[in-house]
């Protein structure tokens, strides 16, 4: 299974768009999965669901960038920059793709109000909209990384 169907098939089991990016995407031998799935779980639906924020599939993706290509070190110059233009990269492209890069926009809908949270669940806005930007997110990551 490649990266991006792993992710599309965690979020289909339930996982948080944040948490299927991220798991689908991580260093394997760095992270199990059961530690990625809790570290990533804050960041979904626009960050702890409130809709508010960053969408989560940007969120995991920018965590597996991270991930991979950040510095652990201060004197790693080098890495800080190259993870920062590789997020930039990946948020400029997620943005042309789906318009924006906030969950509320990329949803159609403010999921920070109950009420909106329910109609999004009535509307399947978490199956489609969201299942897009998991996938829109992978495909991204597919070329960056």
């Amino acid at each position: 299974m490649t990266p991006k169907e792993r992710a599309v098939d965690l979020f289909r089991q339930g996982f948080n768009c944040s948490q299927a990016v991220f798991v689908a995407y991580r260093q394997h031998e760095l992270l199990d999965e059961a530690t990625a799935l809790r570290l990533s779980t804050a960041f979904g639906a626009g960050v702890a669901h409130t809709g508010k924020s960053l969408c989560g599939a940007v969120s995991g993706a920018l965590m597996a960038i991270s991930m991979k290509h950040g510095r652990g070190d201060p004197a790693e110059m080098e890495r800080k920059l190259r993870t920062y233009e590789l997020s930039q990269s990946l948020m400029q492209q997620f943005e042309s793709c789906l318009g924006s890069c906030q969950c509320r926009d990329v949803i159609g809908i403010d999921i920070g109000i109950p009420e909106n949270r329910e109609r999004a669940k009535e509307l399947k806005l978490f199956e489609t909209k969201c299942a897009e930007a998991v996938r829109v997110a992978a495909d991204i990551l597919d070329r960056l990384l």
